[in-house]
């Protein structure tokens, strides 16, 4: 999108100015977070609960402006394809499917990825990638950030995170194409597969360090030709398939399911037909 009048933008949001200008000054009153914890589920392994975190969780009328600004301003981009997290047509399938066959693997995990992203980045993502003026990149920033960061569920953060990542990785994306290595990103997920994928960890942590990300360096995992190789969950070996222990309790639900295990509630909140 080009736009260098907030009048281009009233039409394609459905929104006057003033109305647009009120909800991005006040945008705080529109967010009613809630912990994510761990659901209790009748076929879930029982483990140690992992720590809570805060979903932003934004409600109308700013959720309904942020849906449109998705639809209208960021799904029609054609974002480069290693960015698969939260584009349309893509799932951690189409991730792993680029991965298999490869003899190794490297996955680094950037911490707290959306809250780690910041308006000033959001902003340049309207008007540079998006070309949008500078007033109207300020009311989109305004619109699809929160407390100095992007929100966790909006449905504008997905892509805005991608398109930031791809601000400030065309070194790595240079450096691979270079060695032949496979690159791509699900999220706060990355990956590398090929020969040379190791070499590449030095120069992607400084490169997130230097745009004000971090990497959880206990969760860099290298994984060789003896290892079995995970990415998001899925196991790449022959075929991309699921972990042995998911595949169980897929099974142990479906059992409870028949057996007439399952309270009626928990079915409702599973959205099973009944």
């Amino acid at each position: 999108m080009t736009s260098n009048s907030t009048r281009h933008l009233e039409i394609l949001l459905g929104r006057s100015r003033a109305e647009l200008e009120d909800l991005a000054l006040s945008s705080i009153h529109y967010y009613k977070p809630f912990p994510l914890g761990p659901r209790e589920r009748w076929f879930a392994k029982k483990i140690k609960p992992p720590k809570k975190r805060w979903i932003d969780n934004p409600v109308d009328p700013l959720k309904a402006i942020q849906s449109r600004i998705h639809e209208r301003l960021l799904s029609p981009l054609i974002l480069p394809e290693h960015l698969l997290g939260g584009v349309r047509g893509k799932s951690v399938t189409h991730n792993a499917l680029l991965h298999l066959g490869a003899r190794y693997l490297v996955t680094i995990d950037i911490k707290n990825f959306f809250p780690s992203v910041t308006p000033t980045q959001v902003r340049n993502v309207f008007r540079k990638i998006l070309n949008c003026s500078p007033t109207v990149s300020y009311l989109l920033t305004g619109l699809t950030t929160c407390r100095g960061r992007l929100p966790q569920g909006a449905p504008t953060s997905p892509l805005l995170a991608n398109l930031v990542l791809s601000s400030f990785d065309s070194k790595i994306r240079c450096v691979c194409k270079e060695n032949g290595i496979r690159y791509s990103s699900w999220v706060d997920d990355l990956a590398f597969s090929g020969n040379s994928a190791s070499q590449v960890i030095g120069l992607v942590v400084a490169t997130l360090t230097k745009a004000g990300f971090r990497v959880s360096h206990r969760k860099i995992k290298r994984m060789g030709p003896g290892d079995r190789k995970l990415l998001n969950n899925l196991v790449l070996g022959k075929f991309v398939t699921v972990q042995k222990q998911y595949r169980g309790r897929i099974r142990a639900g479906i059992h409870n399911l028949r057996c007439g295990k399952v309270a009626a509630d928990e079915i409702a909140a599973l959205g099973i037909p009944t």
